[in-house]
């Protein structure tokens, strides 16, 4: 026999039992005794039995797969991020399939319409820095595809979405930094169309606002979230003669461009100039020195967002439409003195 053709009833006749007797002791049923179950791995191995997926999927009409759409696949952050969305599908028997758009628009469409033409059972989407088209999550809601944002979201379409509370935990940091006596704050900004940049960039004026300082629209540079926008972005401010104390980063992709554009010029962290950052503490340490960070886990949004969608899928929430918001904290590191 090819080992492409081996079925259950392929095993039950070798061991001269039902199909049904197979098929529960393949799924580890309470009903089928210890010594049938071993025979029948036994049987598997030495047949080279596998599982028709595809049977399965028509059956069932799921394909209990997941697609995720990610910006970038470099950074780190989303690295931490998959792999915890890998981890939480497959204790719910949930496999994945991987795209990445690039930071494209367009790659992203074309990555979210060859998901659901694999017929994955949801989507989990983190969209580009220069999406503004809609069309396509209309299109997903039109096939009835549940989809979960998480990081960047579109919100006020209806979807659920994971997100870090980044206002509150802007504010929190740099009322900190504040009551330390850092009152020039400079702030390398996102696209202002993406959730993160947006609600950053708010977050950042309000604890200015708060504090009574005030705020400078020149020091507000919008870029995107590669280490190549912290140089520019910096050069930019540097050009202009007047430097802040600090500089709050979007990302430490970017604030990692910060870094390579600060000591270009000979100055020092933190001596010289601080530098803030959103990202994962652990990765933080990867800095020199240390990056002081808006600490955001990757692995908690992974593990929310995962849980989430399968939720959705399953049928097992009241509503479709979530809105999760994770809490950060502040890491002082090294990159800021502490004064």
């Amino acid at each position: 026999m090819k080992t492409n053709h081996i079925t259950q009833q392929d095993i039950a006749d070798r061991l001269h039992v039902s199909r049904i007797t197979v098929s529960k002791a393949l799924r580890d049923h309470p009903d089928i005794s210890a010594e049938m179950k071993e025979k029948v791995r036994k049987a598997v191995e030495d047949l080279g039995y596998s599982p028709n997926l595809i049977a399965k999927q028509l059956t069932l009409q799921k394909t209990f797969t997941l697609g995720i759409v990610i910006p970038d696949l470099e950074n780190s952050f989303f690295a931490y991020l998959v792999d915890s969305i890998i981890d939480a599908a497959a204790e719910r028997d949930y496999h994945i399939i991987l795209t990445v758009s690039r930071e494209k628009e367009l790659s992203e469409r074309n990555n979210i319409m060859n998901l659901i033409g694999m017929r994955v059972d949801g989507l989990l989407v983190c969209v580009s820095q220069h999406t503004s088209d809609r069309k396509i999550f209309e299109y997903a809601r039109k096939v009835r595809i549940p989809l979960v944002f998480f990081d960047r979201a579109i919100r006020g379409m209806g979807f659920s979405y994971v997100a870090f509370e980044d206002r509150e935990g802007t504010i929190a940091a740099l009322n900190q930094l504040i009551s330390r006596g850092y009152l020039n704050i400079a702030h390398f900004a996102g696209y202002s169309n993406t959730s993160i940049g947006s609600e950053r960039c708010h977050g950042y004026k309000e604890a200015l606002a708060n504090n009574g300082i005030p705020i400078r629209e020149n020091w507000i540079i919008e870029g995107g979230y590669e280490i190549n926008d912290g140089i520019r972005a910096f050069e930019q401010l540097y050009a202009t003669g007047k430097l802040p104390e600090i500089i709050l980063a979007v990302n430490d992709r970017v604030a990692l461009g910060a870094y390579k554009a600060i000591r270009r010029t000979g100055m020092r962290i933190p001596e010289d100039i601080g530098v803030v950052g959103y990202g994962f503490n652990e990765s933080a340490h990867l800095f020199s020195p240390t990056l002081s960070v808006i600490n955001q886990d990757p692995i908690k949004m992974g593990k929310i967002a995962a849980s989430l969608l399968i939720d959705e899928i399953q049928g097992n929430t009241p509503s479709s439409h979530s809105e999760i918001l994770i809490q950060e904290d502040f890491h002082w590191n090294t990159s800021v003195m502490k004064r």
